[in-house]
């Protein structure tokens, strides 16, 4: 979730920035769930990630047509996360939903709600491990893409351990 946060994020922040007020109809996106993922490099042994489900996007723009504000749901959404070399295996929530904002100084707000895993480390401090988050994940960028606050409330916990048994 992290890299698609970075990545959305950054793509809205390479598009000019115009007036919030939205004139043309939202796009509405139905996304399939990803295929599974071996991560690597979190805990220290492989782990399969599979997610059920699927993401809904919403994207406003301006009326030239531009990015102003994107919101994804994930209704009804599970991550199942196993050991590739116990087969211990955790399935978990992952319902929630996330927001990007164009700024009018060229930067870009981000917030993740809800619960989900963070499969490429925690997205507060960048401690290694797959983290599985209850409540929000705030993030702002400047108008050059560069982090310049990340803050959560609620809950990320370290799945490793849990996928060591």
């Amino acid at each position: 979730m992290r890299h698609r946060l970075l990545l959305c994020t950054t793509i809205f922040i390479t598009l000019a920035v115009a007036p919030a007020a939205t004139a043309n109809r939202p796009i509405r996106e139905v996304i399939e769930a990803p295929p599974d993922m071996v991560i690597s490099g979190q805990c220290a042994f492989p782990v399969l990630g599979h997610i059920e489900g699927r993401e809904i996007d919403t994207t406003f723009t301006d009326r030239a047509g531009n990015p102003v504000k994107q919101i994804g749901v994930f209704p009804g959404n599970t991550v199942t996360l196993t050991n590739i070399d116990t087969g211990t295996s955790v399935t978990l929530p992952a319902t929630g939903s996330f927001q990007l904002r164009a700024e009018r100084d060229g930067g870009a707000s981000a917030q993740v709600l809800g619960h989900g895993a963070w499969p490429n480390g925690n997205p507060v401090t960048g401690e290694p491990g797959i983290w599985y988050q209850s409540g929000a994940v705030r993030a702002t960028f400047d108008a050059d893409g560069n982090l310049t606050s990340v803050s959560n409330t609620g809950t990320l916990v370290n799945l490793c351990s849990q996928l060591a048994a």
